[in-house]
Order: structure tokens, then sequence, then C-alpha cells
């Protein structure tokens, strides 16, 4: 338990110390991205685990609602509404980041956007890099109106509860 509440802890200072987003910055619930690092005791392998069991309730809801937000993406937005999809990138070293992808094109499994934030912990990403993935690789989705106000991020959301929590614990 301790191990997970440490890379829980990890998991959380990295993502309230925040990463751009979407040019998204007065929106009262801003998104974060997550990135996680590992500690002495936590390797990229198991910190990856150890955070699948701390988001997988909201991740579930997330996918529960997901196919309703795509009819909506695929219906048409609003002027001034954006669509993200949250996925998860790896680099070489096994290091991984949740990244928001915004959406240009979604065809039956197959999503490509570009990645709408700055990476914190993974090598060889960046910023308004095009990515290509299919469904099975989502962890989230985000509509975020043109008054900065959003729907969905089930994930960024509980783990800003979780990070307000752990801070009253301090």
């Amino acid at each position: 338990m301790l191990l997970l509440r440490t890379a829980c802890l990890i998991v959380l200072l990295l993502a309230a110390s925040g990463a751009g987003w979407a040019q998204q910055a007065a929106a009262p619930d801003r998104p974060v991205a997550v990135a996680v690092a590992e500690s002495e005791s936590v390797g990229p392998a198991q910190s990856m685990a150890l955070f699948d069991q701390l988001i997988a309730k909201p991740v579930k809801e997330a996918l529960r609602t997901l196919p309703q937000a795509k009819k909506r993406y695929q219906a048409g937005l609003k002027a001034g509404e954006a669509f993200y999809l949250t996925t998860r990138v790896v680099d070489t070293d096994g290091k991984f980041e949740q990244v928001f992808v915004r959406v240009t094109q979604w065809e039956d499994a197959y999503i490509q956007g570009t990645i709408a934030n700055e990476l914190q912990t993974v090598q060889g990403y960046t910023n308004g890099q095009i990515l290509e993935f299919t469904t099975n690789a989502v962890f989230d989705w985000t509509i975020v109106r043109a008054n900065g106000s959003e729907e969905g991020n089930f994930v960024g959301k509980f783990l800003d509860i979780q990070s307000r929590l752990d801070a009253l614990e301090e």
C-alpha cells in the first residue's frame, strides 16, 4: 500500500505541476497532463501498473461514455469547441505519459490528432506532433467549450480531487 501511495504521490505532484493545455489557460477546471516518473523503489513498468490501478474507475466511466462522445464529435462540434482524447505515449526507456490529443480524424477504430500539451517526462514526443492510435489506446475524452468549461475529463478531475485530498493530509 505504501508503494502504491508513493507512486500516486509522484503522479499527483507531476500532474499538479501542470502542462500547457491547448491555449485554454482561462478554463476554470483545466485538464492536466499526467507524467509518471519512477522513484528509487518503483520502475517504469511497476509505476504504470500502479497508476492504472489508481485511475481504473474514472477510465471505466470515460470508456462507458466514449461512444456518445464520439457521436457528438462526428456530428460536428459548436464553434469554438475542441475534442480531445487522452492516450499514453511510452519512450524507449519505458517512461510513460498521458497526453491530450486534439482529434482531427476518427474513422472506425482509427484516430489521428495532434498532441495538445507539453510533455514532461517522455522523450521523442512534442506538443503539436501528429499521433495515430486506435480506440483501444484511449483512456479518457474531453470536450472543451468556447468559454473554457469542459465536459468529460474523468481521469483529470479524479486526479485533481485526489491531489486536493492529499494536500489536506500534509
